[in-house]
């Protein structure tokens, strides 16, 4: 069933408007950059890489919005401050930049995405291997979305990352059409046409 599951979302994902140029994307309300490892509060190369992309697309006007999703789930670990930082480094618009602290996982950061930041469409930025799980959360919850990869390399850990999308695909299936999984937490409102600079609380530099 694992490998059927993958195959659906293989594709599921081709049949998906996918974007591998800034000057070909198309517009979008903002684009979606979702976490990945820090180190010594340092972007990851994989992180790192998102991180550009979306600014490409931000700088060419092809997003108004950045919205930066992460973990920050202890005092100990925090995705989404040099993700901010990596923004404001590149001078874009502090009002454009949105961030979610709570953006533990794939689907948090899409259901969040939906019914915190009110997002009707996007670009997810990331890379190939997490693009299949990406898009089909966003279709299943109700984001108009395209994919950005976010490939600017050739990553060393191509093999462990494969043989861990193979089942953490699984268990977005079981999450969006058996368990109906929501996130830990939601809260109030904010509007992703709205001022960035109200979702930075944790985030202060």
């Amino acid at each position: 069933m694992v490998f059927l599951i993958d195959l659906s979302f293989e594709k599921n994902y081709k049949n998906s408007p996918i974007v591998h140029n800034y000057r070909s994307a198309p517009h979008a309300t903002v684009a979606i950059v979702p976490g990945a490892s820090v180190y010594k509060s340092k972007p990851s190369i994989v992180l790192k890489d998102r991180l550009e992309c979306a600014y490409l697309l931000y700088k060419y006007r092809k997003v108004d919005k950045i919205l930066l999703s992460g973990d920050n789930g202890s005092g100990s670990y925090n995705e989404v401050k040099p993700m901010l930082q990596y923004m404001l480094d590149k001078k874009v618009a502090p009002e454009d930049i949105f961030v979610d602290h709570a953006g533990f996982r794939t689907l948090d950061t899409i259901y969040r995405a939906k019914h915190v930041f009110q997002v009707e469409d996007a670009i997810i930025v990331t890379q190939r291997f997490h693009q299949p799980r990406a898009i089909y959360l966003a279709k299943k919850i109700g984001i108009k979305v395209y994919s950005f990869e976010s490939d600017l390399r050739v990553y060393k850990n191509r093999r462990f990352n494969r043989t861990r999308e193979l089942f953490a695909r699984t268990l977005a299936w079981f999450d969006s059409n058996l368990f109906y999984t929501t996130p830990k937490y939601l809260g109030k409102p904010f509007p992703i046409n709205g001022n960035g600079k109200s979702t930075w609380k944790g985030s202060v530099l």
